[in-house]
C-alpha cells in the first residue's frame, strides 16, 4: 500500500479571477509504505534542527510562510528558510518519494466552463485536477511490481471533501481510460497540522505552482529556484496530457 498525499496551491475556490494566483496546482506525493515511518522521523528531525524546541503547539510548516517569512518563519533569513525547505525536499528524494501534479490556468478554465455550461455553472478546479492526477497516480502504481494499491490522504478542506470522495467513487466504478484500479475506495482527510508528510506536500505544491506560473510569463524569483529544481527532479511524467480530453468529457458528463 502506497500512501498518496494530496495538497493544492493557488486555491481560490470558485473565484477564477484571482490575479495574484492565476494558476491552480494539485500535487500528489506518493510515499512507499515501507518508507513512511523513516520519512516522518527524518522530517521531524529536520524541524527540530531548524526550529528548536520549545515550539508552539500549533506549529506547522507552510510553503507560503517559508517563502515569505511569515508565521513561524517570521524573522528567519532567506538562506535559513531555503536551507530548511531544500533539506525537507532532499529527505523526500532519499525516501523514494514521487510527485505528480496538474496545473490549471484559471482564466482558460473559466472560459471553458462558460462555453460548455454557461455562466451559471462553476466547478471547482480541484475537481478537474483531481481526475487527471488520480489517473496518472493509478498508472504509476500499475507500473510497479505487485502492483501496489494506493490510498489518498488529503488535508481536511471541507470545501472539497465531498467532491473528492464522489470523484474517487465514480472513477473507481467507471469504464475506460479514467478508471481507477489501484486506488482504495475510501479517501482519508486529516488536519495537516498533525501530518508532516502533508506539510511536505504543501511545500512541493507551492514550488510546482511557481514553476507553472513562470511558464505563463510571470517573473521568477531566486528564492524559488532550488525548490523548483528539486520538485521537478521527483516528478513522474505520466501521460496526463493525453488524458485531458477524457477528463473534459468526464466533467461534461458529470455536470450536464
Amino acid at each position: 500500500m502506497h500512501l498518496v498525499y494530496l495538497d493544492e496551491s493557488g486555491n481560490s475556490g470558485n473565484n477564477l479571477n484571482d490575479s495574484q494566483q492565476p494558476v491552480f496546482v494539485l500535487c500528489a506525493m506518493i510515499v512507499p509504505e515501507n518508507q513512511w515511518l523513516k520519512l516522518e522521523r527524518e522530517l521531524a528531525a529536520a524541524v527540530d534542527k531548524h526550529f528548536p524546541r520549545p515550539r508552539p503547539n500549533n506549529f506547522e510548516v507552510h510553503g507560503t510562510e517559508l517563502r515569505t517569512a511569515r508565521g513561524f518563519c517570521k524573522g528567519m533569513s532567506v538562506g535559513a528558510r531555503v536551507a530548511f525547505r531544500d533539506e525537507w525536499m532532499d529527505i523526500a528524494a532519499e525516501n523514494g518519494v514521487k510527485l505528480i501534479h496538474r496545473a490549471i490556468d484559471k482564466k482558460r478554465y473559466q472560459k471553458w466552463l462558460h462555453a460548455t455550461f454557461g455562466t451559471g455553472v462553476v466547478i471547482n478546479p480541484h475537481v478537474a485536477a483531481f481526475a487527471s492526477v488520480a489517473r496518472v497516480v493509478d498508472d504509476y502504481l500499475n507500473a510497479l511490481p505487485g502492483p501496489p494499491l494506493g490510498m489518498f490522504i488529503s488535508d481536511d478542506n471541507k470545501e472539497i471533501v465531498a467532491d473528492v470522495e464522489k470523484s474517487i467513487r465514480v472513477l473507481r466504478g467507471t469504464e475506460g481510460t479514467l478508471r481507477l484500479s489501484q486506488i482504495i475506495e475510501k479517501g482519508f482527510f486529516i488536519d495537516s497540522a498533525h501530518s508532516l508528510p502533508l506539510q511536505l506536500c504543501d511545500v512541493f505544491a507551492l514550488s510546482l505552482r511557481k514553476h507553472e506560473e513562470i511558464k505563463t510569463g510571470k517573473d521568477g524569483k531566486s528564492v524559488d529556484e532550488s525548490g523548483i529544481k528539486r520538485a521537478l527532479s521527483l516528478t513522474y511524467r505520466g501521460i496526463e496530457s493525453q488524458r485531458e480530453v477524457d477528463v473534459i468529457a468526464w466533467l461534461t458528463q458529470q455536470h450536464s
